[in-house]
């Protein structure tokens, strides 16, 4: 990792606020401190959160579908958003003891044992403990396994420089447009630097993005303008999740399942008659068929995520007419 000397001020490059803490400071992340005229992140390697996951929780439905996934967290974020489900280990100030304190090797130890493909860096913003997340992922690849990273986006150029060699798959927030990221998020250019992130990794790497769309808040213009963006970028699957209160959003009303249902055919019919986004999945809501991979050229069901996963296809190919689908298999 690079420390840019600005003057004599000691900058972070793990994201775009590029922080520059002076003596014994520390970033907005709350983990990245100046110590000894050295940046480090002082939570390395203390487990917050480990569990094995669907890898559709990530969410991830194009990469090994039906599989399971080895998630850990380590604390902090970069954002400030007040809708935050995972505030407890996600912010700073209300981090608790860790769960587990994990050398690089034993948390490759702990995935052997999990017994799983993947290990998913999630739950809290990796982006800030991206010096262990790649420590981690150098040993874990010779060990055979894959690496995935579910992150807000919110990374210069040189640290996805760092990550995307060694992720295989990202799962990569879009929260809204340009007012959103600026209010809601605390995180000045966060639009702008968001959609840069995703052009970068959309033509080297598996790649989906999710926004959690918050009904009242999220506008139909907004929403619209995220679509057109992600079909710029060249992005093929798109997860809008419904909005649940949380955090100092808890007195809000969720989304409504009709709401996001409008939203879905909307996307889904401007994709089937000009071009789009290929999949576009609803994610927190009941009706399943939202949840469906369909081969955009036939229309054959290919995988169906019911009381399990499904998987109709040949390696990643329609049942029917052949045609490959997007993702890994």
């Amino acid at each position: 990792m690079n420390e840019e000397m600005t003057g004599a001020v000691l900058a972070c490059d793990f994201c775009l606020h590029r922080c520059a803490p002076g003596p014994g400071g520390v970033g907005r992340c709350g983990v990245r401190r100046n110590e000894s005229g050295r940046l480090r992140t002082t939570l390395y390697g203390e487990i917050q959160a480990c569990a094995v996951d669907p890898i559709e929780k990530k969410p991830l439905f194009h990469f090994y579908p039906g599989s399971a996934t080895f998630s850990l967290a380590l604390g902090g974020c970069n954002f400030a958003c007040p809708f935050c489900q995972n505030g407890a280990i996600a912010f700073s100030s209300r981090l608790g003891p860790p769960r587990v304190r994990w050398s690089p090797g034993e948390a490759v130890e702990a995935w052997r044992r999990s017994g799983t493909p993947t290990i998913s860096f999630t739950y809290t913003e990796p982006g800030v403990w991206q010096d262990y997340l790649l420590d981690v992922a150098s040993l874990a690849r010779k060990e055979g396994a894959r690496i995935v990273m579910v992150t807000n986006g919110y990374l210069t150029p040189e640290a996805l420089d760092r990550l995307i060699p060694l992720v295989d798959a990202f799962n990569l927030d879009l929260k809204g447009g340009r007012a959103f990221y600026e209010d809601r998020c605390r995180a000045p250019g966060g639009f702008r630097g968001v959609l840069a992130a995703l052009k970068l990794i959309a033509p080297v790497r598996h790649l989906e993005v999710t926004t959690l769309v918050i009904q009242g808040v999220h506008t139909a213009d907004e929403l619209e303008e995220l679509f057109s963006c992600l079909v710029s970028a060249g992005v093929s699957v798109w997860h809008l999740s419904r909005f649940f209160p949380a955090g100092a959003m808890s007195d809000r009303a969720p989304t409504g399942e009709a709401f996001l249902g409008t939203l879905l055919d909307r996307f889904c019919q401007r994709t089937a008659s000009r071009g789009g986004i290929p999949f576009v999945y609803g994610g927190n809501c009941r009706n399943l068929e939202y949840q469906r991979t369909w081969c955009p050229r036939c229309g054959t069901l290919c995988i169906d995520r019911a009381s399990s996963v499904a998987d109709y296809t040949s390696r990643g190919g329609c049942p029917s007419c052949g045609a490959r689908l997007y993702g890994v298999f």
